[in-house]
């Protein structure tokens, strides 16, 4: 039988609010950072590196979110710690391969002369993060919230010592690659020796590793559209909007880098636990989600007021008006950002209802759409915030098809 942690839903939410608010602020720490030890041309170079991995993080979330559903509280069944060992080794594999495999297609262009040596950073980020994927799956299903809390902390953590420590020594944008890929590591490593082994051994599976491969296919599918809207977005700026110019290309990156954390992160980091949430009460999910997403939206609009306010004023003073624009494109990429974070609370509840086709549609119709508007919107920073913002609008809008049919079948 399991020990997974008790009270799951109030201790739950707060344990995981707590972690996330916590790595997110030491995520935080270093993209603001970086910009103000590099040059304008090396802090795009940066954030182009850190969204390509952040964009194989959020593939490989998928498989998170899969083995979150699958994962269950031992009760009578079998331990499902073999067939996690096997699946969480082969995709490790997978992605890795994956990964260096494809690179002659895509690192030239978004690397440059850098490409040769991140390559392989990237390689282990994507092995290591598939790992943490599976493991943190496994805390979220078996509502082991602590051990969930302490691998998200432990990894952010680790990656800002590593950041930093590449900044001090000088080490230039492929030991940077290192110090963002490396942490991965350590974190499952870390979190393996202190409760990983006894949870994976705690917890049934209501799937086959056949069964796990092939609906983490689906939710993959979903996470990489997600990766697009988000941590991807500016490897996606960066080879769609060089018309900016490169001084309003990175003031753009780190306006959204910076505004749209507080909102988009926090729903990210909890769609595991929505997913649980919606699955375990599903004749509150739609009730829940209309309610839930009333009050982001509400705070939406009181964060983009005060972002378009004080955002100027703060940016000028960390960067002595290096990254300058005007207030309003503050409020627009805020407003994106709320959107796409309800877009996020949709998500977990399309594939809490078993929805995975409506799940990944809502998705990736957003990320496409998102996609083709900035590919053929004229140039301008106006432009690109408003095709930021409409796109998750389309995916909501899937994601509730997922939602309304679960409300009528549920009595």
């Amino acid at each position: 039988m399991t020990s997974a942690e008790p009270g799951a839903s109030r201790s739950g939410i707060a344990y995981i609010l707590g972690a996330t608010a916590l790595a997110g602020g030491l995520g935080y720490v270093i993209q603001a950072v970086v910009p103000a030890f590099t040059t304008t041309g090396d802090y795009v170079a940066f954030t182009v590196f850190w969204s390509a991995v952040y964009l194989v993080v959020a593939a490989i979330a998928g498989v998170q979110q899969e083995v979150t559903r699958a994962a269950r509280p031992r009760a009578d069944g079998p331990s499902g710690r073999r067939e996690l060992l096997r699946f969480g080794a082969g995709v490790a594999t997978l992605f890795a391969v994956v990964v260096i495999a494809t690179s002659w297609l895509w690192a030239p262009s978004a690397f440059g002369n850098a490409a040769a040596g991140l390559i392989a950073p990237l390689a282990v980020a994507a092995a290591a993060y598939a790992l943490v994927a599976t493991l943190s799956g496994v805390f979220y299903g078996a509502r082991r919230w602590r051990a969930a809390a302490g691998l998200t902390v432990s990894d952010a953590g680790l990656r800002l010592l590593a950041t930093m420590l590449a900044l001090a020594l000088g080490a230039g944008i492929v030991g940077l690659g290192w110090a963002v890929a490396v942490p991965f590591a350590l974190a499952v490593a870390l979190m393996w020796l202190v409760s990983g082994r006894r949870a994976v051994g705690d917890v049934e599976l209501d799937v086959t590793v056949r069964g796990l491969a092939r609906n983490s296919a689906s939710t993959v599918g979903g996470s990489l559209a997600t990766g697009v809207m988000i941590s991807g977005l500016p490897l996606l700026l960066g080879i769609t909007a060089r018309s900016l110019g490169e001084s309003d290309l990175a003031a753009l990156i780190l306006v959204i880098t910076l505004t749209r954390a507080p909102l988009v992160i926090p729903l990210l980091a909890l769609q595991s636990y929505l997913v649980v949430t919606f699955r375990d009460a599903p004749e509150h999910a739609a009730r829940r989600t209309l309610t839930w997403g009333v009050a982001l939206l509400g705070a939406t609009a009181v964060l983009a007021a005060a972002g378009a306010v004080v955002g100027p004023w703060i940016i000028d003073l960390l960067y002595s008006g290096r990254y300058d624009l005007p207030a309003s494109v503050y409020a627009g990429v805020i407003a994106g950002a709320g959107l796409t974070a309800a877009l996020c609370l949709t998500g977990a509840g399309a594939l809490a209802s078993g929805r995975h086709g409506l799940y990944v549609g809502g998705w990736a119709i957003a990320s496409g759409s998102l996609v083709v508007a900035l590919l053929v919107t004229p140039a301008g920073v106006w432009p690109v915030v408003v095709a930021i913002a409409v796109a998750p609008v389309i995916g909501i809008a899937v994601h509730l098809t997922a939602l309304r049919r679960r409300a009528v079948a549920t009595p």
